[in-house]
């Protein structure tokens, strides 16, 4: 079995298993393909934010419409045209718009969280309140998008649907999202981690 049948078998399977609901599956084809989608818009965008926003929004659409794709083709040509279709909404839209109003200042104080566990003794309260205040800073360096998946994920525990349904936002979109958020989250707590 040539290379390109053994990669093009591997994620026909992990598709299936993505929509059997493994959300393992899903991470998999993000990891795998995350990096081509970037660098090839990247050689059309400019700005970071928007080669970002738009690998997004490429793998929200492709989750979303995950049951269409047909393992005759190979799963990086199907996302990355999808990703193309992404690129030129982009173009269309920037046309339309001439004025952006999306700059907002950010209360710091808006999503503070205070974990307390009130069995402990009062230095290993101390230091767990100190630890809790120093991710609660690290998540708070997220763009508030990502932050408030964060948030809504790991510290209200919400599951993927009620985040969907909360936020009025796709599936696929939500889960994409979630996974650049970690992804961010990781690389900021490894550069501080000598803080920590």
């Amino acid at each position: 079995m040539g290379l390109k049948q053994s990669h093009r078998k591997r994620d026909s399977l992990l598709v299936q298993n993505a929509l059997a609901g493994d959300q393992k599956a899903y991470s998999e084809l993000m990891s795998m393909y995350w990096n081509s989608i970037e660098k090839s818009l990247s050689l059309k965008l400019v700005s970071k934010e928007d080669i970002e926003d738009l690998t997004i929004a490429t793998f929200s659409k492709a989750f979303d419409k995950l049951d269409s794709y047909d393992d005759s083709f190979a799963f990086t040509t199907w996302i990355q045209t999808i990703a193309s279709n992404a690129l030129i909404d982009f173009f269309r839209k920037k046309d339309q718009k001439t004025i952006s109003i999306d700059k907002q200042k950010e209360d710091e104080d808006t999503n503070n969280i205070d974990v307390v566990d009130n069995s402990l003794d009062p230095e290993t309260h101390l230091i767990r309140k100190q630890k809790s205040k120093h991710i609660t800073g690290m998540v708070h360096r997220l763009k508030p998008h990502y932050r408030e998946l964060i948030i809504l994920r790991y510290l209200d525990e919400m599951s993927y649907a009620e985040i969907s349904k909360k936020l009025n936002m796709p599936l696929g979109s939500v889960k994409a999202k979630l996974f650049r958020a970690r992804d961010l989250l990781m690389q900021i707590l490894k550069n501080n981690e000598n803080e920590y």
